[in-house]
C-alpha cells in the first residue's frame, strides 16, 4: 500500500469513529484500499465484516462515504 492510500485509510478510520458515538471500531489491518472498474475506494472492516466504504474522489483525493457500494469491495 502506498503512503497516499495509507493516509487516506487512516483518515477514513477517523471519520468513521468520530461520526457516531459508540460506533464499531474498524481494524486497521483488515481495512484498506480497493479498486473496482478504475475507481478507488477505502474499505473499513472489522472481524464482523464491512463497516463502511468511502470513495476516493480522483482530483481532490477527498473521501465520500457511500450508502451502497460495489459487491466487489466486500
Amino acid at each position: 500500500m502506498n503512503a497516499d492510500m495509507d493516509y487516506l485509510t487512516q483518515r477514513a478510520i477517523k471519520l468513521h469513529t468520530g461520526r457516531v458515538p459508540g460506533a464499531q471500531q474498524p481494524a486497521a489491518d483488515l481495512s484498506g484500499p480497493a479498486t473496482v472498474d478504475g475507481l478507488d475506494y477505502i474499505v473499513l472492516r472489522n472481524i464482523g465484516g464491512v463497516l463502511a466504504v468511502y470513495r476516493v474522489l480522483p482530483i481532490s483525493r477527498t473521501l465520500k462515504r457511500l450508502k451502497r457500494w460495489p459487491k466487489e469491495v466486500e
